[in-house]
């Protein structure tokens, strides 16, 4: 689509007194490669090429999508829209000059050839089998995105960017007579192939085959309100589902979340600062500009315990007398933008792991954390630890089975009693009102005083 027919549609949009008309065309390619039984086992590969209209009047939005871009079709889905609205106010407008914000990649995915891909996950399959006999099935991916993507409003935006995710996951299975166990790694970056050579590809499936093998011989535990340690890296979804979300405009501006009346109170201990930043450069969840062409920001979200800010949109800017800080996004062009997080990690501390685990005489080191749920009206939530360790009278022993957090966001905000300095982050996806998107999560390893944990005993 050409200047002159964004600008066509956003004045035809207008013409019935909106206030706010947004146009995002987009076009995203995604492969995944996946290995099973030491054969490459399929290629999925989606394309999608739509346009995302969104009208606003008096607080409320209203949004449509369609891959069908003919002219007909756009401007009678517009004007399906616009029966919405009905006012006497009328207004045009005309577009800047594009402004591009476009980024390349060393190793584009089209130039690193399938063989080559091949022979990476077979090297994965290879390393997992060799390490030990106890390895039943090595389950390993290569997940790509290519997404470009036009924004065009009302206030004269126009704006083009892209972006290019690259990850390597890999699934390692054990079994031991009748007891099976396994162990989750992954890499991911916004690059190409060039991400290969961050990593140690060999020394990281080594060490989760070896965890993988030991986790056969963990024990159940019973439990209790115990003080844990958690390790760094992915631990941080604890804090990204049962605080991010509840900091994000979408359940703040209806005041839906636990933090809506908290701006500028202390909610957590002195040791906490939680940042959210969408500018580190390459990292899986950062972006040059958002899905509503807002540069991305580097937002302090809880300082030295404090609540500061919260990710605002453009769209709850308003209700919540905000400006937006960089952080509207989308799955593609069939949601409409909100408020959600990109990297979101909790700053390094100066407490050693040692001290940590010698602090304490009966409790558990979460090593990785799984999925969970929370609720951001009240902050309670739920979490599985994938894997997880006994410390007994000051040092780590034997790994435990089915343990589980149970908590509120706030308690374990103001139980955070030490924060050491080697922060990690770690790749995801994160589910929300605009579809799932790329994030990561991180946070230094940390000592939470004490939290419910749920055991098999």
């Amino acid at each position: 689509m050409q200047k002159k027919e964004f600008e066509k549609y956003l004045n035809l949009a207008l013409s019935t007194g909106a206030e706010f008309a947004e146009l995002y065309y987009e076009e995203q390619e995604n492969r995944i490669y996946r290995l099973t039984d030491s054969k490459l086992d399929n290629i999925d590969t989606t394309n999608e090429r739509g346009l995302g209209i969104r009208i606003v009047n008096a607080g409320e939005s209203y949004y449509a999508s369609t891959n069908i871009l003919t002219v007909d079709n756009i401007s009678n889905t517009i004007k399906k829209l616009l029966k919405n609205i009905t006012t006497s106010k009328r207004k045009t407008v005309k577009l800047e000059n594009k402004s591009d914000y476009s980024q390349k990649s060393l190793i584009p995915h089209n130039k690193y050839s399938i063989n080559r891909k091949k022979d990476l996950l077979y090297k994965i399959d290879k390393i997992a089998r060799k390490e030990s006999k106890l390895v039943v099935q090595v389950s390993a991916g290569i997940v790509e995105t290519d997404k470009k993507f036009t924004l065009a409003n009302s206030n004269g935006k126009y704006i083009s960017s892209n972006s290019t995710l690259t990850r390597i996951i890999c699934t390692v299975y054990t079994q031991k007579g009748d007891i099976k166990e396994h162990e989750f790694i992954d890499y991911g970056k916004g690059m190409g192939y060039e991400l290969l050579d961050e990593i140690d590809l060999e020394e990281m499936i080594k060490k989760a085959t070896l965890t993988a093998v030991k986790k056969l011989d963990a024990i159940d535990f019973k439990g209790g309100e115990l003080p844990v340690v958690i390790a760094p890296g992915f631990g941080a979804v604890i804090f990204h589902e049962a605080c991010g979300h509840g900091l994000e405009a979408t359940s703040v501006a209806p005041k839906l979340s636990v933090f809506s009346y908290d701006l500028g109170k202390k909610v957590a201990t002195e040791k906490v600062t939680l940042i959210d930043d969408g500018t580190i450069k390459n990292a899986w969840g950062s972006f040059i500009v958002d899905d509503e062409g807002n540069k991305s920001n580097k937002n302090i979200l809880i300082e030295n315990g404090i609540l500061k800010h919260y990710l605002v949109d453009d769209f709850n800017s308003k209700e919540m007398q905000m400006n937006s800080n960089g952080c509207g996004r989308r799955q593609n062009y069939h949601y409409a933008t909100t408020s959600r997080m990109s990297n979101t990690y909790l700053k390094p501390g100066n407490d050693k792991i040692d001290d940590m685990i010698k602090s304490i005489d009966l409790g558990v080191f979460c090593e990785k954390m799984s999925g969970g749920s929370v609720n951001p009206a009240t902050g309670d939530f739920n979490f599985a630890v994938d894997t997880a360790r006994l410390i007994k009278n000051g040092e780590l022993k034997e790994y435990l089975k089915g343990i589980t957090l149970i908590g509120n966001s706030k308690d374990i905000l103001n139980n955070v009693e030490m924060v050491s300095d080697d922060l990690k982050i770690s790749a995801g996806y994160c589910g929300s009102k605009s579809g799932m998107i790329p994030v990561t999560i991180g946070q230094p390893t940390i000592k939470v005083s004490k939290i419910l944990v749920g055991g098999k005993e």
